[in-house]
């Protein structure tokens, strides 16, 4: 366990510093190795359940919130190690078969409120706020998931069986920072972010009839997706919108990996392609 942990260190510290590094201008390399280096150490020490994820989670803050690193640089890099963390670590990569309807409706109406909630904040330009955010709902997931057998009652009203407590909510949060880091338009981002936040759960919500086995996804939920995530694309673009949701659309239904973090991908690779 040792060496797979370590293993997952070096790579996501290494993936997320050096896309920076390409990215980058050349003075800012080496302020980047801090945030690389811890925020590399957070998912490992969330799943590990040992006290020094606090102290990571302490320095993060410290070092984010500090003023000396610019913001957009803790999006990226911290969006960047996360995805890869996220990814390889076992304990949040548990696939349920137990998937209850009314769990998932409680969970997915959480989700779109905490998605209103982000979009509201993105309309001030308080990306600050939305960072403090996610990283205090990665503390809190934290706190329930070591003390959770004091709080089963929380944990039975928004946790699907089998899978480590917080790990659907920290994919969002992956997803969500990605978005902030690595797309700069603000139409294209507050459209991606409702497509993330507000149109996924919409869609899963939609499918839950229509799904005869346990994470099938129908063209009933890709078609909600699809129609939710139309408002704000046609708002902001027109008949791209309408290219641009059908794409995500896509990505969600056939999404290799976590949807939360493929349809965030997706959507960065589409603001690279038409507005860099």
């Amino acid at each position: 366990m040792k060496t797979n942990r370590s293993i997952i260190f070096i790579f996501s510290f290494l993936f997320s510093y050096l896309v920076y590094f390409l990215l980058h201008n050349i003075y800012l390399y080496y302020y980047a190795i801090p945030v690389a280096v811890i925020s590399s150490m957070l998912l490992l020490t969330y799943t590990s359940r040992r006290n020094y994820f606090y102290f990571v989670f302490a320095f993060l803050l410290l070092i984010v919130f500090s003023g000396v690193f610019p913001i957009k640089l803790s999006f990226e890099i911290i969006s960047l190690s996360l995805v890869v963390q996220s990814l390889l670590i076992k304990k949040l990569a548990i696939k349920t078969v137990n998937l209850s309807s009314k769990l998932e409706v409680r969970r997915d109406l959480v989700q779109i409120a905490i998605g209103g909630i982000f979009l509201l904040i993105l309309l001030f330009s308080y990306k600050q706020v939305l960072l403090a955010l996610v990283l205090l709902g990665i503390l809190v997931a934290h706190i329930i998931y070591v003390y959770g057998r004091k709080m089963k009652k929380l944990i039975n009203l928004l946790e699907r069986d089998g899978v480590i407590f917080g790990s659907g909510a920290i994919s969002m949060a992956v997803g969500a920072v990605l978005l902030l880091g690595f797309i700069n338009r603000f139409d294209f981002l507050f459209f991606s972010l409702f497509s993330l936040l507000i149109s996924d759960p919409i869609a899963t919500v939609a499918g839950l009839k229509m799904v005869k086995k346990p994470g099938r996804k129908s063209i009933s939920g890709s078609t909600a997706f699809f129609v939710s995530s139309l408002i704000p694309g046609i708002i902001f673009f027109g008949l791209f919108g309408v290219i641009f949701a059908f794409i995500l659309s896509l990505a969600e239904r056939f999404s290799p990996i976590d949807d939360n973090i493929f349809i965030a991908v997706i959507a960065v690779l589409l603001s690279l392609v038409f507005f860099i």
